[in-house]
């Protein structure tokens, strides 16, 4: 079928993928498909089509001899008037406006959306509806689950294959309906792409590989990194909300993620650049910091990078790296129709917003050496190169070790890691219980007391962008008591997987009066166990651990004895 539709775009170099009806036109697809007889050739395309439809039909058809355990009392949605036996089952299944959804059903029935206006679409509807309900029951969150699924239906432009599979497939229709009702960034991008479901089917959905067409236009190669993006960022969150991949294990898929798109954007970005002001007059090397540095990203983390350059006797090389970075982050940051990629933040440049975009290595030497402050240090301590020149790359990351190490009064920058996190807590104070990073003894204090060590010590073996990396440098070279390491790692490990889970459904806000039962077990399994209540017991233990121990060795904020 392949072949045969190349040869039809071949004939007048047309996007098309329909067999002419005119015999004449069809001879001569016939004859560039290698065949000398057309009857020969109608006849091996129609039996191609039917072993593929008979196959197809296989694949989606209902299983008929598994009768549904699922009971949920009367389910009556004909009809002028609202069944009470229906609004008893929904509200027994703790829908809190049965009436809403009795009238929504009823529409759909009626064939007022595309994918239930064929007879066979509403046959699927009316089968999956006991267990559709019930698995929105669930989660804990019905009427959400519900009002989702909605979005999701209204989406789909044929509702018959979409609703064989859900059919065909019993666990992935209660793994669709926990995910609209759980994670509604996943759940948006479901609804606008429900082809994506197809993916889930696979055990490991499309390779993690994508490279861009540097002979496309920019804005074309732009559009296709979104498409893939959005199907790699929907696979990790699904995969993590289901168990498929653990919490702790997220961090290296979606940092994985977006150093691919990175290396994409900045190679249609050189390219593009190319084009329209030159050859390169040098080389650059683009440097991760923070969670990407890190390779600790979440779900909606946004990207701390740093473009560095190097070029000999070129007055003008800067100008053209500022052009080049000014591309990468439009490839990475701009709105298209096809959606956007990442926040990018290239604060931690030297001389902040103030500087250029685009950095020469002699002017990161001289900056860092002579006017960083000590939090720029800190900062340092997360730098990776991500892609470009392998020595510039090395070269950055030696200087950064180089400056991180050498110091002349180790108290004075303890000093000033104890103003700065003093001045992070004033300025963003945490939000609740639930702020994972900001809270004292959170994420922050775990980074700022393991940063404030590799700044203390001058030893370059023990720097490491990752922190739980780290932590077991400083261990191994007696510049850490064990003690005072376990809880560092261990609180760390146990707040970087509940935030993998909080970002990905509630958002860095969220409370626990937020949180549905379906939700809370996601936090169980997250750290492995079995009751919410003994989550928020080790959450608590594992901040306060870190809240003394930071007290101990950079001191204790406003409101600590």
């Amino acid at each position: 079928l392949r072949h045969v539709e190349h040869r039809i775009q071949m004939r007048l170099d047309e996007q098309s993928h329909t067999v002419p009806k005119n015999a004449e036109e069809r001879v001569q697809v016939a004859h560039l498909c290698g065949y000398s007889d057309l009857d020969a050739f109608d006849r091996d395309l129609f039996q191609t089509r039917r072993i593929v439809n008979e196959h197809y039909a296989r694949l989606f058809e209902a299983d008929n001899s598994q009768e549904t355990t699922i009971t949920v009392g009367n389910l009556v949605f004909t009809g002028v008037d609202d069944d009470p036996g229906t609004i008893e089952s929904l509200t027994a299944l703790g829908f809190q406006e049965p009436l809403q959804v009795i009238a929504a059903i009823r529409q759909w029935h009626r064939g007022r959306l595309p994918a239930t206006r064929s007879e066979r679409g509403r046959e699927l509807l009316t089968a999956l509806l006991p267990r559709l309900l019930q698995a929105m029951s669930d989660t804990g969150e019905a009427d959400i689950a519900f009002r989702r699924f909605g979005r999701f239906l209204e989406g789909l432009r044929s509702g018959v294959q979409t609703l064989s599979m859900l059919d065909a497939e019993p666990a992935l229709l209660e793994d669709l309906i926990t995910t609209l009702a759980l994670a509604p960034r996943l759940g948006e991008t479901l609804a606008r792409r429900p082809s994506l479901l197809e993916t889930l089917l696979s055990v490991n959905g499309r390779a993690n590989s994508f490279e861009p067409d540097v002979e496309d236009d920019f804005e074309a190669a732009m559009n296709a990194a979104r498409i893939w993006h959005s199907e790699q960022t929907f696979l990790i969150g699904y995969r993590l909300l289901h168990g498929a991949i653990s919490a702790r294990e997220a961090a290296g898929h979606w940092s994985a993620l977006a150093e691919t798109m990175i290396m994409a954007m900045a190679t249609a970005a050189e390219a593009e650049t190319t084009r329209q002001y030159g050859a390169t007059p040098g080389v650059w090397a683009v440097m991760a910091l923070g969670k990407l540095g890190g390779r600790e990203m979440t779900a909606g983390s946004d990207l701390d990078l740093l473009v560095i350059y190097a070029a000999q006797g070129d007055p003008e090389a800067q100008t053209w790296f500022i052009r080049f970075t000014q591309r990468l982050i439009t490839a990475l940051s701009a709105e298209t129709a096809k959606g956007s990629l990442y926040e990018v933040d290239m604060r931690l440049r030297p001389s902040g917003r103030a500087g250029p975009v685009a950095t020469s290595i002699s002017a990161f030497e001289r900056y860092h050496k002579e006017d960083a402050w000590t939090w720029e240090h800190m900062a340092l301590t997360r730098l990776r190169m991500i892609c470009g020149d392998q020595a510039l790359g090395e070269r950055a990351t030696m200087l950064a070790c180089h400056v991180i190490t050498q110091h002349s009064d180790a108290e004075a920058r303890t000093q000033d890691i104890f103003e700065m996190r003093k001045r992070l807590y004033r300025d963003k104070p945490p939000k609740g219980l639930w702020d994972l990073k900001m809270r004292p003894g959170g994420l922050i204090d775990v980074e700022f007391v393991v940063q404030n060590a590799l700044l203390t010590h001058g030893d370059p073996s023990v720097i490491s962008p990752r922190i739980r990396d780290a932590i077991e440098a400083l261990r191994g070279a007696g510049y850490m008591l064990d003690t005072d390491a376990d809880v560092l790692a261990q609180s760390y490990a146990l707040l970087q997987s509940l935030q993998q889970i909080q970002r990905l459904t509630v958002g860095a806000d969220g409370t626990t009066a937020q949180m549905s039962d379906g939700l809370k077990n996601r936090f169980c399994r997250a750290i492995d166990v079995d009751e919410f209540d003994v989550v928020e017991n080790r959450l608590e233990q594992a901040v306060s651990r870190v809240q003394a121990l930071r007290c101990k060795i950079i001191g204790p904020l406003a409101t600590e004895s």
